[in-house]
Formats: C-alpha cells, sequence, structure tokens
C-alpha cells in the first residue's frame, strides 16, 4: 500500500527544484536564524550591523515607540494572551470592535471583521462567500492565501492570465450571466510588485454583474490618501465589493481584516471557518495595532520618504543595468538567472552585511530567481547607495567567476 508520507522522502530524494550544487546554499539561506529585532532599517546578527532590505515594515510602524507602548500595557496588565476563547465565545472586546469600526470608516465601508492574521482572513472570507455552483476567477498569480481559500469554498475555480483584461472578460462571456461570480485579485503582487488593473476590473465587473474582491496587503499604507490602499489610488475604493489586507505590512502589527457592506461583513462572522473555530486577537496586538491605523493615516511624510527610497532604489538599478521587471511599488524584484539569487543574496550577506531575500520556485516561475529587495521609510539615502554599490561589486565577482567559493 502507498504511503501518504512518501512524499516527503521524495522531496528530498527525488528531482530538485534548486541545482544539486546549489542545494547547501538554499538550506543555509532559507534555514537560517533571523535576529529577533529584523524590522529596523540596521539590525545586529552574531555581533555585526547588518543592512536590512528584506522586510515589508513599509513606514517602520514595527518598532515605533507608541505602537510598542500601547501592547506593553496590555500585557502588563492582562498578560500576552487576553482575551482567550473564540471571537463568538469569549474572545470578543470592545477593543475589538472599535478597531473594526475605525477599519471600516478607514477604508469607506460600512463594515470589518478582524482575524489573527492575514492568511486566515484570506482563506476565511473567500472560502465562506463562495460555494458549490459558484465561479471564481483568479489572477494566475493571486496570492496563495486566496487560492487556498477558493478550494476551501468548493467553487469553481478558474485562472486569468495575470492582469490580461481581454483573457478575464473571455471567461466572463463564457460562463454568461448563469452562475454567481467573483473576480479575485492582489491589489499589489507580492513578488513582482506591480498593480491591478483596478479602474478596468471595476468596469467589467458592473458591465457583467459579477463580484471583485481585492486583496490589499501590500497596498493598505503604502498608496492612495491616508494610505488606504489601491483602490483608494485608483479612485474606485466603493466599487471593490471586498477589501481584503492585513496588518502584517504596513502597520507593523500582525492579523487580517475583510471590510464591505454590512450584511457581507456580518455573514462572514459567523460562517468564516478561520474566524469561528480560532482563538481572538490578543488584546495587546488589537492595541498596537489601533495606534498603528492611526498612525498610518497620519503617516504622509512616512509614505513620501518610502516612495523616495523606492525611487532612488529602482532608478539606481536600472542606470547599473539591472532589471525590477514591472513593479509599480516599493518591492523591487531585481531579476536574476536560474538559482544566481542565491550566491548573490549570500554574498551580500556574507562580504558585504546586507540581508537580502533570495526568492526561487515555487514562490516564482521555475527556472528564475530573483533578489527581493524592499526599502522603508526609515532607510538613508546613504543605505540606498550602500546596496547599489555592493550589489554592483558582487555582481563583477560573479562575472569574474570569483564567487564560486559562495
Amino acid at each position: 500500500m502507498e504511503d501518504i508520507f512518501a512524499k516527503c522522502r521524495e522531496f528530498f530524494s527525488g528531482p530538485k527544484i534548486v541545482p544539486a550544487e546549489e542545494l547547501a546554499l538554499a538550506a543555509e539561506m532559507f534555514l537560517a536564524h533571523s535576529p529577533v529585532a529584523n524590522a529596523g532599517p540596521w539590525m545586529e546578527f552574531e555581533g555585526q550591523k547588518y543592512l536590512q532590505l528584506s522586510t515589508n515594515n513599509y513606514l517602520g510602524l514595527a518598532n515605533h515607540p507608541e505602537v510598542c507602548a500601547a501592547a506593553a500595557a496590555v500585557v502588563s496588565r492582562f498578560g500576552i494572551g487576553a482575551p482567550m476563547g473564540s471571537r463568538l465565545l469569549t474572545g470578543n472586546t470592545e477593543a475589538h470592535e472599535e478597531l473594526e469600526a475605525q477599519l471600516a470608516h478607514f477604508k469607506r465601508c460600512e463594515a470589518a471583521i478582524v482575524f489573527p492574521s492575514g492568511a486566515l482572513a484570506m482563506m476565511g472570507a473567500v472560502g465562506c462567500l463562495a460555494g458549490p455552483g459558484d465561479v471564481l476567477l483568479l489572477d494566475e498569480f493571486a496570492h496563495t492565501t486566496l487560492v487556498c481559500g477558493a478550494r476551501i469554498s468548493q467553487a469553481e475555480i478558474r485562472t486569468f492570465r495575470h492582469n490580461d483584461l481581454d483573457h478575464l472578460e473571455s471567461q466572463l462571456k463564457k460562463i454568461g450571466g448563469i452562475r454567481p461570480v467573483a473576480i479575485i485579485v492582489d491589489g499589489v503582487y507580492s513578488m513582482d510588485g506591480d498593480t491591478s488593473p483596478l479602474r478596468e476590473l471595476v468596469e467589467l465587473k458592473d458591465r457583467y454583474g459579477v463580484r471583485l474582491i481585492v486583496d490589499d496587503a501590500h497596498g493598505t499604507g503604502v498608496f492612495g490618501p491616508e494610505g488606504r490602499g489601491t483602490a483608494a489610488f485608483y479612485g474606485v475604493e466603493e466599487q471593490v465589493d471586498l477589501h481584503l489586507g492585513t496588518f502584517s505590512k504596513a502597520f507593523g502589527t500582525i492579523g487580517g481584516f475583510a471590510a464591505g457592506s454590512k450584511e457581507v461583513i456580518d455573514y462572514v462572522r459567523f460562517r468564516a471557518p478561520t474566524f469561528v473555530f480560532t482563538k481572538s486577537m490578543p488584546l495587546a496586538v488589537v492595541a498596537a495595532t489601533r495606534i498603528a491605523l492611526q498612525l498610518l493615516q497620519q503617516g504622509e511624510e512616512l509614505r513620501q520618504k518610502l516612495w523616495a527610497n523606492t525611487n532612488r532604489l529602482q532608478q539606481g538599478l536600472k542606470e547599473r543595468g539591472f532589471s525590477v521587471g514591472r513593479t509599480q511599488s516599493p518591492i523591487t524584484p531585481i531579476e536574476m538567472e536560474g538559482a544566481e539569487a542565491l550566491r548573490v543574496a549570500h554574498a551580500l550577506r556574507t562580504l558585504y552585511r546586507i540581508w537580502v531575500t533570495p526568492v526561487v520556485y515555487p514562490a516564482i516561475r521555475l527556472g528564475r530567481s530573483i533578489l527581493r529587495v524592499i526599502p522603508t521609510a526609515l532607510h538613508t539615502d546613504e543605505d540606498i547607495d550602500h546596496f547599489l554599490e555592493s550589489l554592483t561589486a558582487v555582481r563583477a565577482s560573479l562575472a569574474l567567476g570569483s564567487l564560486s567559493a559562495f
């Protein structure tokens, strides 16, 4: 009889996604310990200072003193886990509901609901709102948590080519308005950094009478007035049917949310398995997130600095002959071939004390690799220039073959 765990052995003994000669390096890079205090532009690791360019702490709020103080005050009074229990049993507090009201106002929606993590928000909302007989049209690069939610729902899943409106419309025509349909996209795509064409998607969803769900994990706090996200940036936030997001990026905390009509959010509250059957978000996180939301809304100077750093980084890379693909956001994917990103990231870390993230399959297509670099509002011009000069030096060494030892 076949063993259900056989795939676990084959994962390590079968054909390799990473070339055999790169396996040890891949293990070293992906399994390395990270410093606990890794949210700032610089961090300490094994007695050395490292330039940090690999987190999503876009506005620097993860270590903001007011955010930290709000969490500390709750922990000192109530402990780390309070309140205990599911939100529908013993885990609901006035603070949770106040955060939801503030989020609804922020997203210009009737209501909002918070989850203990962004992944739970994406999976739970999509998973309960669709069902057998429904059709979910997902961008081929939609975040994995959206795909997982779609699978949970048992709806029919169809994908359309990335940001290809003609391909999407052809599928809408085939469905012909006979079945309930939702289009599901990311506001900002987490690997390539490009945005969805939300204005055009709104036109399509209105033309065919379907719903539009947008996961704006990387857009909230970064795009639009007050950081309200890509839908606000493109002027269509009231036309998006459901806004999804996370607190683990620009907010600097942890958790996730869905915002939309009161009718939809009430349904999600009682039907999303990842809300009903999990512990409430800790009150310390709620308190920190409420402060972070205020700072994020008032953070226009931080956003301006974030975008200034983004422009300096991406323009500098282009001037040096590097490709950053189609990014429209601070997410900066520096294109590499094969598993080259592993060697370059390792060299930057060991030779220049710069911490950046290599990305390979399955996060991106097989045969491609990128350095995923993300500036924040806390980086200086000197930080950006140091990275550019170091990367240029590593590329020169790679071209000469002197990085073979890495």
